[in-house]
């Protein structure tokens, strides 16, 4: 048996029955597009929309993960966090991002490349920048030859990293 209800209202039911408040935050945004989309209304972006701060963060350490998520929603991203690469990837299949924040070792040395190419794949336009506290010449040359954003050493200079990744996606805005 075929479910012929429309996207707005699987979207809808999974809403009602959700009870992770992260994911029903996400469920919401994607079920008010999806009904923007069907009445061809284009309501006016928010503050995160229009400089772009739906942000993925990745990092294996929990501390971190902790710590800096909230550190970053303070000053106004919309942070999702992901503690491996598979966590990682289905949050890049479920929601829209326009920066990635990815560590360089997830659990294995330098798959953070990993994250960031399959973000390329996902979202062309992201901006990526990689952390890592183990900097290496070959890491760095390889975040050069993937076209990575930025790349910073942990621990990484909190206003140093918001006003990189700010800058970085008010030159993308210009260019679109």
């Amino acid at each position: 048996m075929s479910d012929t209800r429309k996207p707005w209202q699987k979207l809808a039911e999974l809403a009602a029955h959700e009870r992770d408040p992260d994911k029903l935050c996400a469920l919401i945004r994607e079920l008010t597009e999806a009904l923007d989309e069907q009445t061809g209304r284009h309501p006016q972006k928010t503050s995160h929309e229009l400089l772009g701060k739906r942000l993925l963060f990745v990092d294996d350490e929990q501390g971190i993960r902790a710590t800096l998520p909230l550190l970053l929603k303070a000053r106004g991203f919309d942070v999702r966090v992901a503690a491996n690469v598979a966590e990682a990837l289905n949050e890049m299949r479920t929601h829209k991002f326009d920066v990635l924040l990815s560590d360089l070792n997830i659990g294995k040395d330098d798959d953070g490349f990993t994250v960031v190419q399959a973000m390329r794949k996902a979202h062309p336009h992201c901006i990526n920048i990689l952390l890592t506290g183990y900097p290496g010449f070959e890491s760095a040359l390889q975040a050069l030859h993937d076209e990575v954003d930025d790349y910073f050493v942990k621990p990484a200079d909190l206003d140093s990293l918001v006003t990189t990744i700010e800058r970085k996606l008010r030159a993308r805005q210009d260019r679109c």
